[in-house]
């Protein structure tokens, strides 16, 4: 399977506009030493499990070329996740407007979770 084009990244707060060359690190990137992302079909899952109290978030689509460290997949039996999560080590550069392709602003109903919400399920 060829890897894929483009990688995701969640927030829980609106990037500053327009994106800055490096954004901040998040709280759990900096804690774990690595980017966590995820692919277009991880995102919906991702979102679930550990946005579920958001009703709306905000997803970094970034174009894995554009990346400057070694990625790594990491499998996660407890989260189900078979094919592995895509970790960004030793990126001296991080996310920002050199990687990052888009932001998709996404929200979700009371009643949904990430995985109904089409805007996300059609990454």
């Amino acid at each position: 399977m060829p890897a894929p084009r483009f990688l995701y990244k969640i927030l829980d707060e609106a990037p500053p506009e327009p994106l800055p060359p490096t954004l901040p690190a998040t709280q759990l990137d900096a804690r774990d030493g690595f980017i966590h992302l995820s692919t277009a079909e991880q995102t919906k899952y991702t979102a679930k499990m550990f946005f579920s109290a958001h009703k709306e978030l905000w997803i970094l689509k970034i174009e894995r070329e554009r990346l400057d460290g070694p990625l790594e997949y990491t499998t996660e039996p407890n989260y189900k996740i078979q094919d592995g999560c895509p970790h960004l080590h030793d990126s001296a550069q991080g996310l920002g407007s050199g990687s990052v392709h888009r932001v998709i602003h996404v929200t979700r109903e009371a009643e949904q979770d990430w995985t109904e919400v089409q805007s996300i399920c059609s990454l």
